[in-house]
């Protein structure tokens, strides 16, 4: 999972947060095909640079459904993912061949961890008709685990409050969030099968791992597209832009002429050259909320945002993109003294960066950029994915 993984650092920001029915409406009537996505005014999706919308969950083939606000848009992921306590309407487990409930973990790069249950649910992402998917059901307490004795082997998010969101909308690259490896390997560690509170890892058939809604939509399922405003170099306290679905199916989701287009390896990774160095497994991920890249002669910050840089002034830094299709782009982009950006009350930046030993190009790359994420195996105007193009 850890080409596919949100990357959420521990940098809360609270002073921005709104009332506690969050800050994910629509400004106005929308196409069908385009979801509103936020980034501040929540007392839930309280991280800074936190992209934020709202998803319908359904009871298969009902009209009994629940709109969940704060879910965490994250082209970094697969599925939706939503925490059992804010869900209201029950869904059918999902079980394997001998009856057994089935569950999944899912860990992620910054450490934290997800349990609860595979279930089946109608999920309506905008106007779009309801598409019938497996998606995991956040419950640290499901089939007897708790949020420190779980398969995960570590301390999972017990709740919203602890993780930062309601659920995950997981827009990635991949049609599944395994795919064949966990298919046709039971020590797979992510797809488990429970007998009363023993839970063992299991081989999990295709149609019942979690997957991306996008691919399973009637017309627009080859892909989607994030068109975020820039912001000031102080940031600003909130964002609102769109993830239009579909890649050339619609009046509105055309790409424009001379667009470059990359590939990526099949495991969804690009290559990122910085400073003479070669990082092959870098990655284009909304769910990151800064870019995160090894530098030694930017200073981390002190206690407790010691997780990312603060130099003196700005730095005006630069990496070249490249594509299995050998496409090729110079991207500048700036870090700033994350100290001196929090001090301004904002949520929302375009130059936070922190540490990491790959290239992670977060929310800030989106800012200001219009880009396609195009479906592995789905074809596009763009070509056949897994692809970015911007």
């Amino acid at each position: 999972m850890a080409y596919r993984a949100v990357v959420i650092a521990c940098l809360w920001f609270v002073s921005a947060c709104g009332s506690s029915g969050g800050g994910n409406g629509s400004a106005g009537p929308q196409p069908p095909n385009v979801l509103t996505v936020t980034v501040g005014g929540s007392s839930v999706c309280r991280i800074v640079n936190q992209l934020c919308t709202q998803v319908t969950i359904c009871q298969p083939g009902t009209s009994t459904c629940q709109t969940i606000s704060d879910i965490l848009v994250d082209t970094g992921s697969i599925g939706v993912r939503i925490f059992g306590s804010v869900l209201s309407i029950p869904l059918q487990q999902e079980v394997e061949s001998p009856g057994h409930p089935i569950g999944e973990c899912v860990s992620f790069i910054d450490g934290s961890a997800l349990w609860g249950s595979v279930q089946l649910a109608d999920v309506v992402l905008a106007g779009e008709p309801a598409v019938t998917v497996p998606i995991h059901v956040i419950a640290p307490t499901f089939a007897g685990q708790s949020p420190s004795q779980n398969p995960c082997n570590s301390v999972v998010d017990s709740d919203p409050r602890t993780a930062g969101f309601n659920g995950i909308l997981g827009i990635g690259l991949f049609t599944h969030d395994c795919g064949i490896s966990c298919e046709i390997n039971d020590n797979n560690n992510l797809y488990f099968s429970c007998v009363a509170s023993t839970c063992g890892s299991i081989a999990a058939p295709l149609p019942t791992q979690v997957q991306n809604p996008v691919w399973l939509l009637p017309s627009d399922n080859n892909g989607v597209i994030l068109t975020l405003p820039n912001v000031p170099a102080m940031g600003a306290p909130v964002l609102s832009g769109s993830v239009i679905l579909g890649i050339g199916t619609a009046s509105n989701n055309s790409p424009p002429p001379g667009i470059s287009t990359f590939t990526t390896d099949q495991n969804g990774f690009l290559t990122t050259i910085y400073n003479g160095t070669t990082f092959a497994q870098s990655i284009i991920d909304t769910g990151s909320n800064g870019y995160f890249f090894p530098d030694s002669t930017l200073p981390l910050c002190p206690m407790p945002d010691q997780d990312f840089y603060c130099p003196s002034a700005a730095a005006d830094l630069s990496a070249a993109i490249f594509g299995v299709n050998a496409g090729r782009a110079t991207v500048p982009f700036q870090v700033a003294n994350t100290a001196n950006l929090l001090q301004t009350g904002n949520a929302v930046f375009n130059n936070l960066g922190g540490p990491s030993s790959s290239f992670d190009w977060g929310l800030p790359f989106f800012l200001g950029r219009v880009v396609f994420v195009g479906i592995e195996g789905q074809l596009s105007t763009l070509g056949t994915g897994p692809l970015y193009a911007f």
